[in-house]
């Protein structure tokens, strides 16, 4: 059965109901990040709290999400990417489904403005998929938590 994308961003708006569903659907299919990270992703994306803004596009099938992508503008392509694909998400019933990924990105892709980044992990089985479509990677991010300065010093 076919599948609508739904764009959403600062000019089409995301009402609270659409912004609830989309954020208990990255919830429960997105793993390791807390509810809040992926509300504050959404609203920063649709501009609901201060920002550069970007958009998410949600598939959907018989009124249910099926899959998701949340694009958060940088503000800094002068030096970066433009934007950073925070969530690249299916439904666990589609995460095999290759078009419906291709089909969400490229539509993130035609929709932003200037260049894109994404995090990959290593493991991830669409990383193969990614680099089809176009991305290569770059740079080896490195982090460090506030929390773990303290050990440092």
């Amino acid at each position: 059965m076919p599948y609508q994308l739904k764009i959403y961003d600062a000019f089409s708006g995301m009402n609270p109901m659409e912004k609830d569903r989309v954020i208990r659907f990255l919830n429960t299919f997105e793993g390791e990040n807390k509810r809040e990270n992926i509300a504050e992703a959404v609203e920063y994306a649709v501009k609901l709290k201060p920002s550069f803004g970007g958009f998410v596009i949600t598939a959907e099938q018989e009124g249910q999400i099926i899959g998701a992508v949340v694009a958060n503008r940088t503000g800094m392509g002068s030096y970066n990417p433009n934007h950073i694909l925070v969530f690249v998400t299916l439904h666990q019933d589609y995460q095999a489904d290759e078009a419906l990924t291709k089909s969400l990105i490229e539509r993130a892709i035609r929709h932003a403005k200037g260049d894109i980044a994404m995090h990959v992990k290593p493991d991830n089985p669409a990383l193969q998929l990614y680099e089809k479509i176009g991305f290569k990677a770059q740079y080896l991010e490195l982090r460090l938590s506030k929390k773990d300065i303290s050990a440092v010093a």
